[in-house]
């Protein structure tokens, strides 16, 4: 039983009456993991997970927008700003609201611009992903990119990573905001000092474009996602959990999966794969993507030893690699 939780919600009313109950959604998951809960990772136990990055920085930005835009906007679509809770609990917040909004119903939602760990852009892509659920999105941040000076990639792959999910599984075209994976995630060390300030300055600026846009458009998008059933995660396993400790490459649009890092330390780097390393399959499974490689990491426990087959410049290898507990 986790209590009771509560979405935090702000709206900027339409001003067309001819869309009345259509609705924006723009939103940010305030919830992280306290002292490890439900994901804590071995040796953290006990200690304070501070989730700058996951997700204050996505919490920031949202507020931020929020407070400007509805001192100066007067949409022609209602602009909704949703702080989610129980996201990192199987998307709970966004999943509720998705079944129970009623004044504005999922059904009139033209779109959700998701932002989930944006804190750590520097010098990189802002990364959007899920962009392959409606036609437009592309060109949409294009355009925003064109305005802002902001460079942005677009994710085409289905990944089941934050609470654009929700809006997808109900034929809502939504994408997710994302500065790019890092070793910190959901560690304690994910802490504010490593908070790139100006990035997001240019993540709130080109997710303003955005906005605006979705604000006054009259026709909806074009969803080309496929709806999904919801599959609600248990916040507790007796399954340990099984890793690499190496960090994908979100960008990398080919077939496996390309490595941005390997942790000091871990299991991927103690089997010699090193950064642009290409897995393309994990032990009896092969790997097309990220879902593929997830899906065959749950396979397995830790401690198991199984062989990952990996492109290095266009030739195979394969090692042994021993898998670790997350």
């Amino acid at each position: 039983n986790l209590g009771t939780l509560k979405n935090v919600i702000g709206i900027i009313p339409g001003t067309n009456k001819d869309m009345a109950g259509e609705s924006v959604i723009v939103s940010a998951h305030y919830d992280h993991l306290g002292l490890g809960w439900p994901d804590v990772r071995k040796g953290n136990e006990g200690k304070i997970h501070h989730g700058a990055d996951d997700n204050a920085s996505g919490v920031a930005v949202m507020m931020e927008l929020a407070n400007l835009l509805g001192k100066t906007l007067k949409p022609q679509r209602t602009v909704i700003f949703i702080a989610f809770t129980g996201e990192e609990n199987g998307l709970v917040g966004s999943r509720y609201y998705v079944k129970h909004t009623d004044k504005y119903p999922i059904t009139k939602v033209i779109g959700d611009l998701n932002l989930d760990t944006v804190g750590r852009l520097f010098d990189k892509k802002l990364l959007v992903l899920n962009s392959s659920s409606a036609r437009e999105w592309k060109y949409i941040f294009m355009g925003a990119g064109y305005v802002t000076g902001v460079e942005a990639e677009m994710v085409s792959q289905e990944l089941d990573a934050s609470d654009q999910v929700s809006f997808i599984e109900a034929g809502v075209p939504a994408v997710q905001f994302f500065s790019g994976a890092h070793s910190d995630y959901h560690s304690p060390t994910d802490t504010a000092d490593k908070i790139d300030a100006a990035g997001l300055v240019k993540v709130a600026s080109f997710v303003r474009e955005a906005i605006l846009y979705l604000a006054e458009r009259k026709e909806p998008l074009t969803f080309t996602a496929a709806k999904k059933q919801a599959v609600h995660v248990k916040a507790k396993s007796n399954k340990r959990r099984a890793g690499t400790g190496s960090i994908p490459d979100f960008g990398y649009a080919g077939k496996g999966v390309k490595l941005a890092g390997v942790t000091d330390g871990s299991p991927a780097q103690k089997a010699g794969l090193k950064k642009g390393d290409i897995i393309i399959k994990l032990g009896d499974y092969q790997v097309a993507n990220l879902r593929d490689y997830s899906n065959a990491l749950k396979s397995y426990q830790p401690g198991d030893v199984v062989t990952v087959v990996f492109l290095r410049e266009g030739e195979m290898h394969s090692s042994k690699i021993t898998l670790a507990e997350r």
